[in-house]
C-alpha cells in the first residue's frame, strides 16, 4: 500500500479527532478495565489508520469508527475467553450493539445541542461559554457583567430549559427518541 498523500493524512487526523472521544467512550463503556480499553481502542485507532483508504469518503466517519471498534472489542472478549468471568458471545453482541446505538444517539443529540446552542442570542452563548467551557464560577460571571449571582443563575436556568426544549423538538422533528 503506497504511503498516503498529505490530504489524506490532514483527512483522518481531522475525522479522526472530532470523533476520537466517543469512539473510545464506546470502547470503555464494553471493556471496564481501563489498561485493556486503552489497548483496544489503540488498536481500533492503528486499524482506522490502515484501512481509511478504503473508507467511503460519502458516508460518516462515525459509524464506521465504531464498527471498528466493535469489531476489536468481540475480538477482546475472544482472546479473554479464558478468564472465568467472561461473557457467552450473544450478550457481547447485545452489550455492543446496544452501546453502538447509544453513541449514533448521543451524536445525533450532540448535532441537535450545536444547532441549538447556535439559535441562542449572543448573551446567552456567552453565558453558556463562560459557565461550560471555560468553567467560570457564577460569581466570577456575575462579577463581569455586573449582576447578581442569583440573576446568573436564574439566566443559565432559563438558558438550559431553552435548550432543553429545542433539542427536544429538533429530535422529534427528525424522528428520533426524546426520551
Amino acid at each position: 500500500m503506497p504511503p498516503p498523500d498529505d490530504a489524506e493524512y490532514e483527512l483522518f487526523l481531522t475525522l479522526f479527532a472530532r470523533h476520537h472521544a466517543r469512539v473510545q467512550a464506546y470502547v470503555r463503556s464494553l471493556v471496564p478495565d481501563g489498561g485493556d480499553a486503552d489497548d483496544v481502542f489503540q488498536a481500533t485507532s492503528l486499524i482506522l489508520w490502515r484501512s481509511f483508504g478504503t473508507f467511503d469518503r460519502d458516508r460518516d466517519f462515525l459509524p464506521w469508527a465504531l464498527g471498528v471498534a466493535r469489531h476489536q472489542v468481540l475480538m477482546f472478549w475472544r482472546r479473554a475467553r479464558r478468564d472465568r468471568h467472561c461473557f457467552s458471545d450473544s450478550l457481547l453482541e447485545t452489550l455492543a450493539d446496544e452501546s453502538l446505538h447509544r453513541a449514533t444517539e448521543a451524536g445525533d443529540r450532540q448535532r441537535a445541542l450545536d444547532a441549538c446552542v447556535h439559535d441562542l442570542s449572543p448573551r446567552q452563548r456567552e453565558l453558556i461559554r463562560m459557565f461550560y467551557a471555560e468553567n467560570l464560577p457564577a460569581d466570577a460571571i456575575a462579577a463581569a457583567w455586573d449582576r447578581s449571582v442569583h440573576a446568573v443563575y436564574k439566566s443559565l436556568k432559563v438558558t438550559r430549559k431553552a435548550l432543553f426544549d429545542c433539542v427536544k423538538r429538533r429530535l422529534a422533528a427528525d424522528g428520533l427518541e426524546t426520551e
